[in-house]
């Protein structure tokens, strides 16, 4: 009994130490700080290269610019990444005017952003790989325009 015990605990060990957080920490590090960079320089075309923007509307794209303006600038506390759980919330499909819109990228990990304000403001970021194996911020995009 006591060797099954110890067994599972050995392939506990090494089961979390294969995730992707693990396997990819120096890209993801590489990643979080391109993201600090970008949010510090308040430059939002490199905020913007973060992300994957191939196939987005051109009125979705305006509304990314939108938003990352009110956290672009705020000091950043720390950047942590976490496996997806398979909550509906980590997958983006919906329908918004007729328009059925999906992930621009396969969800891999997250991005948990706290920044130093008051409040203990945090936003979430699902990330995927390009083609390029490149980490990026995934967006919606109509699902016909892949």
């Amino acid at each position: 009994m006591k060797n099954r015990f110890g067994l599972f605990i050995i392939l506990s060990v090494l089961l979390s130490a294969c995730s992707d957080t693990f396997v990819h920490q120096k890209s993801l590090s590489e990643f979080a700080e391109r993201f600090e960079i970008a949010n510090a320089s308040e430059d939002m075309n490199a905020m913007l290269e973060l992300y994957a923007l191939n196939g987005i509307k051109k009125n979705d794209l305006s509304i990314l610019r939108t938003a990352l303006s009110f956290e672009i600038g705020l000091p950043i506390k720390a950047i942590h990444f976490q496996e997806l759980t398979g909550a509906p919330e980590e997958s983006i499909a919906f329908q918004h005017q007729n328009i059925e819109y999906e992930a621009s990228l396969a969800p891999k990990l997250r991005m948990l952003v706290e920044y130093a304000v008051e409040g203990q403001l945090t936003s979430k970021f699902s990330l995927g790989k390009n083609t390029q194996k490149e980490w990026k911020i995934i967006t919606a995009i109509p699902k016909n325009k892949k």
